[in-house]
């Protein structure tokens, strides 16, 4: 008796199991994502969008793995047309999530080093534009080490609240 029981149980956890792994488990999916980088304009800069290709299973893994990319830098090609990245290297993502339209974006210190007041407004807006890419985030949270900082480096390029894409490309 106990025997059968037994042999019914894993035959209903078996079948459970190979309808969530046909119907209902995410499937790794081939997306294009924005990052943004810096470039010039009118002797200044901008941000400049350039799409790049990612495996990955919903729009949070989306962002975090545009972010991933965003940290690699400019490819040979894309540093050819004279695009840049104001994100000093060595720059790593700590964590990412999407919460009530903010994507809270974690970076290490190194975001908060070197540079002048340019450098930090443009590193601020690749990472904002680059946040801002998916529906459900229309505003980025920058969080350095973890910890809400009111400035970013000592520049002051305000980070204490979420930010949005302003209606016009940034120059700096």
């Amino acid at each position: 008796m106990r025997r059968t029981v037994l042999v019914w149980i894993v035959l209903i956890v078996a079948a459970i199991a190979a309808v969530w792994w046909t119907q209902f488990r995410p499937r790794e999916a081939v997306a294009p994502v924005t990052l943004y980088f810096a470039g010039p304009v009118d002797g200044g800069a901008t941000v400049v969008p350039v799409e790049r290709t990612v495996r990955m299973r919903g729009p949070e893994e989306m962002l975090r793995l545009a972010f991933e990319e965003l940290l690699a830098g400019p490819s040979e090609g894309e540093r050819a047309k004279g695009l840049t990245s104001e994100i000093p290297a060595g720059t790593r993502l700590r964590g990412l999530s999407v919460r009530g339209g903010v994507a809270i974006v974690d970076l290490t210190a190194e975001i908060a080093s070197g540079g002048g007041s340019s450098s930090m407004l443009g590193r601020l807006w690749q990472i904002v534009y680059t946040g801002t890419q998916l529906p459900q985030a229309s505003q980025v949270r920058l969080l350095i080490d973890g910890e809400e900082r009111r400035t970013l480096g000592g520049e002051g390029a305000m980070i204490d609240k979420p930010i949005a894409r302003p209606q016009a490309p940034p120059r700096f």
